[in-house]
């Protein structure tokens, strides 16, 4: 009969090892220290990069404030050219408005029968022009307006004179017909009385006597003249 084997443990509890070769309160505190240098310089990075962003954003932010300033002073001359393009065209709109009587004058003069006493040729002055933005009222805060908002203005033409009868009257308004004058002159006929040309305000007798002591015929005849027109 065979004895059995005996298995004797000689090893006090202090004295027993790990089977590993490294201990791990010696690996603890290395992994620790890894650790934490593995922090600084993910930190470290972390940091130069912020700093890196900065610098850029600070570059970013001067070359924007300067290119801000220079944006303000393109608007700025964009807004003075818009201002210089509305008044040239406004000053074109009055240049090509505006009309000119002297040539009418000299005709005038010369289809003037010898019956006819002219007392007065009136060409009014146009009424004031209204430069307030629509629905304003006068205030010192409001700023005018370049120009009229109406782009035609009428023109007449009054002629105040006596005669002795009513032939004469009649041959000075069959010349004014005529082509010397269409260029200046409406002949509206056949139309509604506010709208005719020309307009016989009044002909009847002339209440003051003249120099010979006759009593003469005094008219008033308006007509309408080409329109002055504000446009490019």
């Amino acid at each position: 009969m065979k004895a059995p084997n005996l298995h004797l443990n000689l090893l006090r509890a202090s004295e027993r090892q790990s089977s590993s070769p490294v201990r791990l309160r010696v690996m603890l505190p290395i992994l620790a220290v890894l650790a934490c240098v593995g922090c600084l310089v993910w930190w470290g990075v972390l940091a130069g990069q912020l700093m890196l962003v900065k610098s850029q954003t600070a570059s970013l932010q001067q070359d924007l404030a300067a290119k801000k300033a220079k944006h303000g002073g393109i608007l700025d001359q964009k807004a003075a050219e818009r201002n210089m393009a509305a008044e040239l065209d406004q000053l074109t709109m009055y240049a090509r408005g505006r009309r000119t009587y002297g040539e009418l004058f000299k005709q005038f003069a010369e289809v003037v029968p010898e019956g006819v006493q002219l007392m007065a040729l009136e060409i009014p002055e146009p009424p004031a022009q209204v430069l307030l933005p629509p629905g304003a009222k006068p205030g010192p805060k409001v700023k005018p307006l370049l120009g009229p908002t109406n782009t035609v203005e009428g023109v007449t033409l009054r002629v105040l004179g006596r005669t002795m009868k009513e032939t004469p009257v009649e041959a000075l308004m069959k010349a004014l017909e005529g082509p010397a004058f269409t260029n200046v002159l409406v002949i509206a006929k056949g139309v509604p009385a506010d709208q005719a040309s020309p307009r016989i305000r009044s002909f009847q007798q002339d209440t003051s006597p003249g120099d010979s002591g006759l009593r003469l015929l005094a008219f008033d005849v308006e007509y309408r003249c080409v329109e002055r027109r504000f446009e490019k």
